[in-house]
């Protein structure tokens, strides 16, 4: 690892440390050691296993955009960049996941103008597919912010998607790069970012990559579904449904707040929402999201750092192509 990825990822855990530290004094210590050693650990095995399903949706979204784009790299190259990518979460606002368009580059010589908008398509298709699953939940629970916070993520990605599909309106905004003078060296560069962005985001696409995000974070849902019966929630089609949407709406609010890993966000409306709609105490709803993040986040995290220590040449190789020298 880099000194500035390094730098990022201390940073990272601090904040982390800083916020589990809050909600353990939020929600008693004395009560969560007692909730987490009465809950039935055995069923820990399923619920990261459904994060792993969740995982195995976005790595065949992944490499399906690679392939759509003509991008000459094998499965196991793309799995291996992909399984070092959930590390980059931990960057603020995910920026350093477009490291997996650097990494792509270093194995098969591909363009990062190229293969950078598949990053972009994924953020917003699994944003979208969040905000349909949450969709139900969130026209019953009446919360102007978190209304607001769903409809800003809306509104943001869809006004891509439309800008990236007017064509006529693109090339305008690209040839007015073109007479600005600090663009100007990047005109060539973002012409192939517009050109990849237009074609993976066509309709056709869009909405089986939105399709396969449904699948994926319908997974981690039922995930957090078991954590809530591991705490006491009765099982049901509403608690079911309600899991489901505060889960997702929870991950939407994290990506507006945009704390590496959306910390902070997420942990704050997964205990608050838990409390207002399937109302737990505050010990055991802050109890399940810190869980369900261990299983989601930090899991993926563990992942990362794995992937990193076994393919550390995919992040620091240096190789010249088409001009430009990744550094290590």
């Amino acid at each position: 690892m880099n000194r500035e990825l390094r730098k990022h990822f201390l940073w990272s855990l601090l904040l982390a440390l800083l916020v589990y530290m809050a909600l353990v004094l939020y929600g008693d210590w004395r009560q969560l050691s007692l909730l987490l050693t009465d809950f039935p650990w055995a069923w820990l095995p399923a619920i990261l296993g459904l994060t792993l399903v969740n995982y195995a949706g976005r790595l065949l979204k992944w490499h399906w955009y690679l392939r759509l784009i003509g991008t000459p790299i094998g499965c196991g190259q793309s799995a291996r960049i992909f399984g070092i990518g959930l590390l980059m979460t931990m960057t603020p606002g995910k920026a350093g996941e477009f490291l997996k368009a650097f990494m792509v580059r270093n194995v098969s010589g591909a363009p990062v103008s190229v293969t950078a908008p598949v990053v972009l398509a994924e953020r917003m298709t699994d944003g979208l597919a969040m905000i349909l699953l949450a969709s139900i939940g969130l026209l019953a629970f009446n919360d102007l912010r978190t209304r607001l916070a769903a409809g800003v993520a809306l509104l943001g990605i869809l006004g891509v998607i439309i800008v990236i599909q007017i064509r006529p309106l693109a090339l305008w905004c690209l040839g007015l790069g073109r007479r600005l003078p600090l663009a100007r060296r990047f005109a060539d560069k973002l012409a192939a970012f517009y050109e990849s962005s237009h074609y993976i985001l066509q309709p056709k696409y869009l909405l089986i990559s939105v399709l396969i995000g449904i699948f994926s974070w319908l997974s981690e849902g039922l995930a957090f579904y078991l954590v809530m019966l591991g705490f006491g929630v009765a099982a049901g089609a509403d608690s079911l449904l309600a899991s489901v949407f505060i889960l997702n709406i929870s991950s939407v609010i994290g990506a507006v707040v945009a704390t590496p890993g959306g910390l902070g966000g997420v942990e704050g409306s997964l205990a608050a929402l838990s409390m207002q709609i399937l109302d737990l105490p505050r010990a055991p709803a802050t109890a399940a999201a810190l869980l369900i993040r261990f299983a989601a986040l930090w899991f993926g995290v563990a992942i990362g750092i794995l992937s990193l220590a076994l393919w550390p040449y995919l992040l620091t190789k240096r190789q010249a192509i088409d001009g430009d020298t990744i550094a290590a």
